[in-house]
């Protein structure tokens, strides 16, 4: 009975093969979608198990294993679609933000490097990129791929804002102010671009315009203690005492049961102020 079967499935045609596969490929994606990921991973075995040799099936197989974080299996499943279709950006790209996961950055730059190159108009790349080279503490190169990335998408509000921070992070205030300006015009609401405008306006010892900076990141934003602090001292800076004091004591309400240490230091700034 078994031979017979296996017989048959060895006659079987070409073409009920790949029905079969179109079949467990297509629940694969449904299931994926749907969260149920091991369910997910059984489809698209059985459908690779009939069409080993699709590059797009090894591809999905790796973003099931990468959601059930089993990382080095998802590389793996990359590394197979690369092989199949060396010139898939998406591949590239996809195996270069699972070696950041295995924080690999090294062997990560060089995966998107390629996937840029071969994808130029797809942000994550260049996102990517940056990340991996701010993982190797070289940011004059993460600079240069988050401008490269903006050559070809010149308003991605996070390529914008990723600029921007490392830009800070070199000192480059005025520039990193520019940039994040920009963002920040394009994309009014969101909580990360304000807080990191406002950070680089406190950087580049601009507190006037870092105050309301502040106040628009901690009203947009939640669990924004730091930026209490920072504004209460922009607000020292500019000797608006009251304000700061103000300030300082909202920032103690906030933080004293998760770091009495830092609400003690809060407080003896505001016991120096009230000496002023």
């Amino acid at each position: 009975m078994w031979v017979g079967l296996a017989c048959a499935a060895l006659l079987a045609p070409a073409s009920v093969l790949a029905d079969a596969a179109d079949a467990h490929y297509r629940l694969a994606k449904t299931l994926r979608a749907e969260g149920r990921y091991e369910d997910a991973l059984k489809e698209i075995d059985l459908a690779l198990a009939a069409r080993p040799a699709s590059a797009e099936g090894h591809l999905t197989r790796g973003t099931i294993l990468r959601r059930l974080e089993r990382y080095e299996d998802a590389l793996g499943a990359f590394e197979r679609a690369i092989e199949l279709e060396p010139e898939s950006g998406r591949a590239h790209g996809l195996a270069g933000a699972v070696l950041l996961r295995l924080n690999r950055p090294k062997r990560a730059v060089k995966c998107l490097r390629k996937a840029a190159e071969l994808e130029p108009k797809e942000a994550n790349h260049w996102l990517n990129l940056g990340v991996a080279y701010r993982r190797l503490d070289n940011n004059d190169a993460a600079i240069a791929a988050y401008e490269k990335g903006l050559a070809q998408l010149p308003n991605d509000a996070q390529l914008l804002n990723n600029l921007g921070v490392a830009l800070r992070r070199a000192r480059r205030y005025d520039r990193s102010i520019t940039v994040l300006e920009k963002a920040s015009t394009a994309h009014p609401y969101d909580a990360n671009i304000a807080r990191n405008l406002a950070v680089a306006y406190r950087g580049a010892e601009r507190y006037q315009e870092a105050i309301p900076a502040y106040i628009q990141a901690i009203e947009l934003g939640d669990g924004q203690s730091d930026l209490l602090f920072d504004l209460a001292s922009c607000y020292e800076k500019l000797g608006k005492t009251e304000m700061a004091i103000a300030t300082y004591e909202r920032y103690i309400r906030d933080i004293k049961k998760s770091d009495p240490e830092a609400a003690k230091r809060a407080r003896g700034t505001i016991d120096r102020l009230k000496k002023k």
